[in-house]
């Protein structure tokens, strides 16, 4: 799994015009298709599509679909991202990555009424908006020599879309999808955990995943699980690598990747400690029996 916008920074496919950590604002073009990549967006992000087409499966397995024209705004999550090039054409997108500072800072300029918390989307998608279509061109045709870009504009530029989709979303609809970004939604703690232990996430990342607190995500995983988180997502990931020794033919890098670790002496590490050896003398030792067997 990638994380995003991370991941994008110096992808020689990916051009960006401001930044400032993970806020940013990037271009991507794509030379051929890229299918069902596996991504935890950290930041809110905005993307407009100026050609191709990309199709999206949320965590709750909801597939969107963006044709060339159209926005799409998508809280920070995992997703499975699917960037597709049309016949004799290319993929060309436009991408806002933003955080819940600019959020308020945009709420604390617009009037809010009452919020209705019930039945709002998980995702905002706009059709083809002619405005909004004149800001993302203006904005290459202008910044996209790194000798005019200059990241004070970074923010000023993120809240004029906002403004700019705002008045395209009518009935309070955007600023109440907004409104609800900061109240991150309650998820199940063992069902998202059993599907998703073997993410390169941490407690935090689990926590804010499943709407909680840190302090009350460990206090209900301890009541579910009589454990520490820690100690079970360890337990978990090592017992998932064993079984992936035993049925296909991975490297260590691999195998740590595969089960949630970035770092691999770490993995290395909590491997040995559970099980007695390093996970080289664990496979040669699988294959050792195997030979004999």
């Amino acid at each position: 799994m990638i994380l995003i916008p991370q991941r994008l920074f110096g992808n020689k496919e990916v051009k960006t015009i401001f930044r400032d950590g993970n806020v940013c604002i990037l271009e991507k073009q794509l030379s051929k298709s890229l299918f069902n990549r596996e991504g935890y967006i950290s930041n809110h992000v905005v993307s407009i599509l100026l050609a191709g087409q990309q199709k999206i499966k949320t965590y709750e397995e909801r597939v969107i679909t963006i044709n060339a024209g159209e926005i799409l705004f998508i809280p920070r999550g995992l997703y499975h991202i699917t960037d597709l090039i049309p016949e004799a054409g290319h993929f060309h997108s436009l991408l806002f990555y933003f955080d819940d500072d600019l959020i308020q800072a945009f709420l604390s300029t617009v009037k809010i009424g009452k919020i209705e918390k019930t039945s709002l989307p998980e995702f905002l998608k706009l059709g083809t908006d002619p405005t909004i279509s004149l800001f993302a061109k203006s904005l290459l045709q202008i910044y996209q020599a790194q000798s005019l870009s200059d990241n004070n504009f970074l923010n000023l530029k993120i809240l004029e879309l906002l403004h700019l989709i705002n008045a395209v979303v009518t009935e309070k609809k955007f600023t109440e999808f907004l409104f609800q970004l900061t109240l991150p939604k309650k998820r199940n703690i063992k069902t998202f955990i059993e599907n998703n232990f073997d993410k390169p996430l941490n407690i935090n990342d689990y926590a804010y995943l499943t709407g909680r607190s840190v302090s009350t995500f460990r206090r209900e995983f301890k009541v579910q699980f009589q454990t520490t988180p820690k100690k079970w997502l360890k337990e978990k990931r090592i017992e998932k690598a064993i079984e992936l020794i035993d049925t296909q033919s991975l490297s260590v890098t691999e195998l740590a990747y595969e089960v949630g670790y970035e770092n691999i002496s770490y993995f290395i590490k909590a491997f040995k400690l559970q099980t007695g050896f390093s996970p080289k003398q664990y496979m040669l030792s699988e294959r050792r029996n195997n030979l004999l067997n």
